[in-house]
């Protein structure tokens, strides 16, 4: 499989078709690809313990029924709590995935976004975890990592030539959009700007550097065709239906 499309963009389910399901766990991304979507975004955060875990926020409060840091919480403890119910009944039981469960439900069926929420020095044993995990399900070339964190790309770019690299930048950073990105010194093929600073002359400016262009989250269907006759190559939902 070409990790990119060659006519229209690639769908990506923001934290699975989370719309639909409780974001970032299994019944969210098997739901996207129900719905059709070409890949799978979601968040990685270490755990106390070093397993990725599928989860956006810091800590268990707003996705969960449990409490704390996710940080300072074993991937078992996280286990415990429930993950859907909070969005409906018919979600109860649902669990916060690890990134392993993910590959192992999944497989080669889809591509995969890995926004890494990694942004200490101490997340950095975090990189050679997740990289390992891609080789053990040989799906590197489906695989796109992306992160606000130079630091974090910087440490993917040293441990791997293979790996495909995103540069995230939200619309408060706009700056980024204009600056010279050899200077991150990352190895990287795709921005990931907030959809509401691609225009025309972003459009240009990203094609002039050769890099691929992936916006998010766009949920208003009038954007989303502005923005596919733009020609960017990926955007990232919470509604993948076409």
């Amino acid at each position: 499989m070409r990790f990119w499309g060659a006519k229209r963009p690639l769908i990506f389910a923001h934290r699975g078709a989370s719309m639909h399901a409780p974001e970032n766990t299994l019944s969210a991304f098997r739901l996207a690809l129900e719905m059709g979507a070409d890949g799978i975004e979601l968040d990685i955060t270490p755990s106390a313990d070093g397993v990725p875990i599928v989860i956006h926020d810091p800590n268990l409060e707003r996705t969960t029924d449990g409490k704390g840091d996710v940080r300072q919480l074993s991937a078992a403890e996280i286990q415990r709590y429930d993950a859907g119910a909070r969005f409906g009944s018919q979600f109860a039981g649902e669990r916060v995935p690890t990134l392993q469960q993910v590959f192992e439900a999944f497989g080669d069926r889809t591509r995969y976004n890995l926004d890494m929420k990694t942004f200490y020095p101490d997340d950095r044993p975090i990189v050679r975890t997740v990289l390992a995990l891609i080789e053990q399900y040989r799906l590197m070339p489906y695989v796109l990592i992306s992160s606000f964190s130079l630091d974090t790309l910087r440490w993917f770019t040293e441990e791997s030539r293979r790996i495909r690299l995103g540069v995230l930048i939200s619309q408060h950073t706009p700056h980024m959009m204009l600056e010279d990105g050899r200077r991150w010194r990352v190895r990287y093929e795709a921005l990931h700007p907030n959809h509401t600073l691609v225009d025309e002359a972003a459009m240009r400016r990203a094609r002039q550097q050769r890099k691929k262009m992936v916006v998010w989250t766009v949920n208003d269907a009038a954007r989303k065709r502005e923005l596919t006759q733009l020609g960017v190559d990926a955007i990232i939902t919470d509604d993948p239906v076409r």
